[in-house]
This record gives C-alpha cells, sequence and structure tokens, in this order.
C-alpha cells in the first residue's frame, strides 16, 4: 500500500490468497473474487445486479440476497455519488494526525455536521504541483452510510476489512494493468447522468474531476443548424482536465483514455472522443492476464473496473 493510500474505514487483516471486492453505486452493486495465481491476480468469480438502492448498504443486503459472497476478506469501494471529494492544502501535521486535522479544515465546504460524517485523506504525490504545493485530497461521507455498511457486515459474517472510494479503486487498477502500470493513464468513470475524470500515473492518483453530462442528446445553442453532441463538451472537460494536468500539476505522462462504464451510448463516445483529444479513448477491458480460464462473467467489464480495484488494492496488502 503507498503511503498515501489511505481508506474510509479500516478493520484488522489476516493473510489471504483471495479477496473479494465489492462496489456499491445507488443503481448497480457488483462483487468480483481475485485470486493470487502463480502469474499473478486472476477474477476467478463475479456477479451482478441493476436495480436502483436507497443506501450502500441496501445495495449491500441487494447483492448478498442475490447469490452467496464468497468467503473471503471484502474490500468495498462506494460511488462517488456517496462521498465528497475535496482537494486543499495539506496541514502541517504528521499523516497519523491527518484525519483530526482536516476535519476543521474542510468543516466550512461542506453542508453537513461534521460530527455527522467520517473523513479521512490521503496526500498528493511529492511531485504534485512540482513540489511546489503541499496537497491532499479529503474525502468526507455521512456516518450513517458506513454505519449502515457496516451492520450488514457484522450480522452476515462478511469479513469486511475496508471500504474505500472510487478513485482509489481505479489507481490501484491502474497499477495493475501492464498497459498503464508504466505510463499515465485517464481513466473515465460514468455512471448515470455524471462520472469523474481520474489521471493515474505510476499507481498514483494525481488529478480527479466531477463529470457532469446533464441530460438529453445534446446541448442546445440556440442555433437550428448547429446543436451540440454530448462528446463535444465531454471532450473539452477532459481536454481542460488534461491541461490543467501539464500546466499545473506539472506531469504530461498521460497516454490513453480508458471509458469505465455500462452504457452502450458512453462506450460508444471513444471514437468521438480520440478524434478531438491528442490521446486515443479506448473501452476499458479486463486484460486477458487478469482472467482466470474458467471464469464466466455475467458482469459488463465497466462496472466490473471499481471492485476489481478494491480487491486487487487489497490484495496488495499481502504481497
Amino acid at each position: 500500500m503507498s503511503r498515501w493510500y489511505k481508506q474510509l474505514f479500516q478493520k484488522s487483516k489476516a493473510g489471504a490468497e483471495a479477496v473479494l471486492g465489492i462496489s456499491l453505486t445507488p443503481d448497480q452493486a457488483v462483487w468480483c473474487l481475485v485470486q493470487q495465481a502463480a502469474s499473478g491476480p486472476q477474477i476467478t468469480q463475479s456477479h451482478s445486479i441493476e436495480q436502483s438502492f436507497t443506501s450502500p448498504a441496501d445495495a449491500l443486503a441487494a447483492l448478498r440476497s442475490s447469490a452467496p459472497l464468497p468467503a473471503a476478506p471484502c474490500y468495498i469501494c462506494l460511488g462517488h455519488q456517496y462521498y465528497n471529494l475535496l482537494l486543499v492544502d495539506a496541514p502541517d501535521v504528521p499523516d497519523q494526525e491527518l484525519r483530526e486535522a482536516v476535519r476543521w479544515k474542510v468543516k466550512d465546504l461542506i453542508h453537513q455536521a461534521v460530527d455527522d460524517m467520517v473523513m479521512d485523506a490521503f496526500r498528493l504525490p511529492e511531485d504534485a504541483y512540482r513540489g511546489r504545493m503541499n496537497m491532499l485530497y479529503v474525502a468526507a461521507i455521512e456516518r450513517a452510510l458506513i454505519q449502515g455498511i457496516v451492520e450488514q457486515c457484522d450480522q452476515h459474517n462478511i469479513n469486511l476489512q475496508e471500504i474505500t472510494i472510487n478513485e482509489l479503486a481505479m489507481a490501484a487498477l491502474a497499477s495493475a494493468l501492464t498497459s498503464s502500470a508504466e505510463r499515465g493513464a485517464a481513466f473515465l468513470y460514468l455512471n448515470g447522468d455524471g462520472g469523474t475524470i481520474n489521471l493515474i500515473e505510476n499507481g498514483y492518483l494525481y488529478l480527479t474531476r466531477t463529470i457532469e453530462l446533464g441530460s438529453g442528446g445534446g446541448v442546445f445553442t440556440g442555433n437550428l443548424e448547429f446543436q451540440q453532441e454530448p462528446v463535444d463538451n465531454l471532450a473539452l472537460d477532459v481536454q481542460r482536465s488534461l491541461d490543467y494536468y501539464e500546466s499545473q500539476i506539472g506531469k504530461s505522462g498521460i497516454g490513453a483514455l480508458y471509458m469505465v462504464s455500462n452504457s452502450e451510448a458512453h462506450n460508444a463516445w471513444c471514437e468521438g472522443l480520440s478524434e478531438r483529444l491528442p490521446i486515443s479513448a479506448e473501452q476499458f477491458s479486463v486484460e486477458e492476464t487478469l482472467k482466470d480460464p474458467g471464469w464466466q462473467s455475467d458482469t459488463a467489464e465497466g462496472p466490473l473496473a471499481p471492485a476489481m480495484g478494491a480487491a486487487l488494492g487489497g490484495l496488495r496488502e499481502y504481497a
């Protein structure tokens, strides 16, 4: 685990050769079992359901009821809709004091009372912002949401180890992919009418931004002869992120853009994005080296990605 890689919730760990990754969003719940094979980690089982959920605990309960969860250390990734992620100046305190220090730093940046929130923080790599700024991300989530998940796990003997966030799961996934492990990559995670773009290099998250897609097929500009397509706005958002990544953060190693979505419409935008951007855009797919030969998946590979990332990040704990 990288020294800045911290989770929202953590329990004690025990040795394991397989871990269970779970992804919970308001409209989909996914699990995958990742086994440490001689050739490296491989997905051996997976399962998913799609419906509307009132909370992460509700999603976990429905997922558990739809198919038995494998008995393995469990790492849960929450969808971006469930938490706030804030970029702030790092307080001048040791790492072990960060959690308490950031509570008061962000209290005016969130709508909820600080005492009702669970917070944690992770630092950006030292070379971010050319080393001139000491920044960190603060993840803040309602305490009741975390408690609901923990209670579900305690009641049903789920061996919960960590609850993490989508951005860190994507970073863990990127470090395990041969196509992005040694170069920078952008992961465009779209779910519903929005999502996030995560710029990752060498397994470290340098930048994340929220993407708002809005509704409808295009944006009416007032000119009946020209109606802007969603892919145009999306390309502009991605380009702004790439420009900021280079001009402000001081990095320029992004070599590819991966579309992480279960929407055929979103995935179809890859060609248009490639035409509009200086980097290629492609639909995320699970590399063959990560697939167990006997794995039969009923899950689209886009929604599987956060669960994979959570599991792969957990599996690194036992390496």
